[in-house]
């Protein structure tokens, strides 16, 4: 079963199409010509009808609603079913995803809505149940039994008239709940043992089931899937998934009264292992004695429903034939919210999928090209910030994807790339104590910018990354950076010992254009002495320091006064003698003693 979203207004996207239903080619088609009006799929915003939300309420939800049609067929499904969803609902949805199961028509559409037209929907059931009966053109919803949930709110329609309209107990044990499920993401192209926690999961009338983009791909009774659990109720079984990425749901049926799924998503083996760290999240919301996090939680979810929604139409575009009209692009707001949730995090294969999603055209950019959006984020500024050394050595060696069109083949970000008041992640890193390893990583750069730049890069007033570490007093730096300029730059132009005049000889293996570093600054500021050295000696022509007896001359008068001047002091001085009086070379005399 293949599911289905929003795309540009009018476009012929399918509707649903029922596995091993021969019937379901007459039905999966859409009518344009009899969509309700919609905004662009490229905005979150929704129209101002009854179910649009405020300009100041952007918090959308993903959710689900179920419609279970009793007595029908698959063949029965009207080829207009989507848009009078679409129509029912008022306004439109920014993603949609549906499938179908076998047995009565069971139809669970999956929805990105804003929060207040959740509520109002599930608070004001019969009327917006009245408004799809009275937009039907034809008898599909005002035949037979219908049921419809939507969160914990219940309805039944039996031939165009409700019978009931009522929400779920408030006990928390009549209905199921799901607290985790592990994995949360799983490469693809694989067999998933699949293991799901939570209450109520168990009993003779419930079933788990496994969707995967719109297909249903597993489907089983608990208690056969059961496992042993101290604490809580587990599920466990296996499944397999095809070879794409994409996102699917677990749900827990209970005789069709309970609404509980979880997401998870396909992806690859890197991106699968760095989203996994949110199992443990969930974890710690479970356990009664933790401190939980509900905050964590409603992050954790929120960010696998939009990476989810985002592979989803991935999984699309690359579906897509070329003459099928374009899929709206995915919202450029919620793009970002997902890069700075895996920026947080450090997670670089994450941020590689998103960088690579935004240079094949999936995310809505305006008039701005891709190169543009992603050096106005000043990514690399921000991984430096947070001292995430991982961060900052897999951005500066990030390409744009090869297939990206009009996308130069160079490294993106650099470490002089000019921020705010041109201000560069190396004046960052200078200026951030305990940033060794992060400046490391930035002066480590495959084009060797970093080096070059320690000493060139200047911001607004004119002061260079290594005028902000010698102010701040971090000598490790300014020895790190040096060590490196020694080891790279210094290998173009090495002098040795002191010649009388500088010859402009370029070294072997260099070339008048190659950057090179001058290690004998000191020369500079000899050759003024030695100027003046020569002036003095053309106005003292004469002077004795010009003969050649000069230096042998000085030495010899000096030894032989120092030794007289040490003979003198000795002779005069009083020795002392302990074991007789005091003695005196005055009152020596001549004769045998």
């Amino acid at each position: 079963m293949e599911g289905f979203e929003d795309g540009q207004e009018g476009s012929p996207t399918p509707a649903f199409k029922a596995a091993d239903s021969p019937n379901c080619a007459s039905w999966m088609q859409q009518d344009s010509t009899q969509s309700p009006p919609q905004t662009s799929g490229n905005s979150d915003s929704t129209s101002t009808q009854s179910l649009s939300s405020s300009n100041g309420d952007a918090q959308c939800r993903t959710d689900k609603i179920v419609f279970k049609l009793f007595n029908k067929v698959p063949s029965d499904l009207p080829p207009v079913l989507r848009s009078q969803i679409l129509g029912w609902l008022s306004s439109s949805p920014t993603d949609i995803e549906s499938y179908i199961r076998p047995g009565c028509i069971i139809l669970t559409v999956y929805l990105r809505l804003v929060e207040s037209a959740w509520r109002e929907l599930s608070g004001n059931m019969s009327l917006h149940l009245d408004k799809l009966l009275n937009s039907s053109t034809d008898n599909f919803w005002a035949s037979g039994l219908v049921f419809v949930m939507v969160r914990q709110q219940l309805a039944f329609m039996h031939n165009g008239q409700i019978m009931l309209d009522r929400p779920l107990a408030p006990s928390s044990h009549q209905y199921c709940k799901i607290l985790r499920v592990r994995p949360v993401a799983a490469p693809y192209s694989a067999t998933i043992n699949f293991r799901v926690e939570g209450f109520n999961l168990l009993s003779t009338s419930s079933r788990v089931i496994c969707s995967y983009e719109g297909c249903c791909i597993f489907q089983e009774d608990t208690d056969t899937v059961a496992d042993d659990a101290e604490d809580i109720e587990c599920l466990s079984f296996c499944c397999s998934v095809p070879g794409s990425r994409g996102r699917g749901f677990i749900e827990v049926e209970d005789s069709g009264f309970s609404n509980g799924f979880f997401p998870f998503i396909i992806a690859e083996k890197d991106v699968c292992s760095e989203v996994s760290e949110l199992e443990s999240i969930f974890e710690s919301s479970s356990d009664e004695y933790a401190v939980v996090d509900d905050n964590a939680r409603d992050q954790a979810l929120e960010f696998l429903n939009e990476l989810g929604w985002l592979l989803h139409r991935a999984n699309r575009m690359s579906k897509q034939a070329e003459t099928d009209t374009p899929l709206a692009a995915f919202n450029m707001w919620r793009f970002r919210k997902l890069g700075i949730f895996a920026m947080e995090r450090e997670w670089c294969a994450v941020v590689e999928m998103l960088l690579n999603f935004l240079f094949i055209g999936l995310v809505d950019l305006g008039s701005q090209s891709p190169e543009e959006m992603v050096l106005s984020e000043n990514l690399l500024h921000a991984a430096v910030r947070r001292k995430s050394v991982k961060m900052v050595r897999f951005l500066l060696r990030y390409k744009p994807n090869k297939n990206s069109k009009g996308t130069a083949q160079t490294y993106l970000f650099r470490p002089d790339a000019l921020g705010p008041l041109t201000i560069t992640p190396l004046h960052i890193a200078a200026a951030t104590s305990d940033a060794e390893d992060v400046l490391d990583a930035l002066t480590d750069d495959p084009g060797l910018v970093g080096i070059s730049a320690w000493s060139n890069a200047r911001d607004e007033t004119g002061f260079t990354p290594e005028d902000y570490a010698r102010q701040r007093g971090n000598d490790a730096y300014l020895n790190l950076v040096h060590k490196k300029i020694d080891k790279h730059l210094g290998k173009g132009h090495v002098v040795l010992g002191v010649p009388s005049s500088m010859c402009s000889v370029i070294p072997d293996g260099a070339k008048p254009g190659d950057v090179s570093l001058e290690i004998c600054r000191p020369m500079s500021a000899s050759v003024p002495r030695c100027l003046l050295c020569t002036q003095q000696a053309r106005v003292y022509p004469n002077s004795g320091a010009r003969t050649f007896l000069y230096r042998p001359a000085m030495l010899t008068v000096m030894g032989v006064a120092v030794v007289c001047v040490c003979v003198g002091i000795l002779l005069h001085t009083f020795p002392r003698v302990y074991a007789a009086p005091t003695f005196r070379w005055e009152l020596l005399e001549r004769g045998p003693m």
